[in-house]
């Protein structure tokens, strides 16, 4: 794992994110700040793996602060998801499978972090 893969990574989750933001608040009914933030993420990670293509050295500052903001964000939503998970459910999308979903993203997130910071130089 190396800068490469998580610049990779960052342009794939930075484009799906916004995607399914925008599908989950049109088939769930989100709320504006999940939106919002969802956006913002996926914005952060592209500027992120846009600034490690023009300098690889400086722009790993900006794709790790990206990752560190994405990986909040997930962990956020998969602890508010956690507590909701007692209460009765009427969306549309059974929250066992958003919990799943939120889950695997937090993984992806610790994944392209590890990633982006094992490929500092050792100088």
């Amino acid at each position: 794992m190396n800068l490469g893969f998580s610049k990779v990574l960052a342009i794939i989750i930075g484009t799906a994110l916004p995607l399914l933001a925008i599908v989950r608040s049109w088939t769930a009914g989100g709320d504006a700040a999940s939106f919002f933030a969802d956006l913002l993420a996926g914005a952060f990670l592209l500027v992120g793996a846009w600034r490690v293509s023009i300098s690889p050295h400086s722009g790993q500052r900006f794709l790790a602060a990206a990752w560190g903001l994405t990986m909040g964000l997930f962990y956020s939503s998969l602890y508010m998801q956690a507590l909701a998970f007692w209460k009765p459910v009427t969306d549309e999308i059974p929250l066992e499978f958003s919990i799943a979903v939120t889950g695997f993203g937090l993984l992806i997130a610790i994944l392209g972090l590890i990633a982006c910071l094992k490929s500092t130089r050792k100088s």
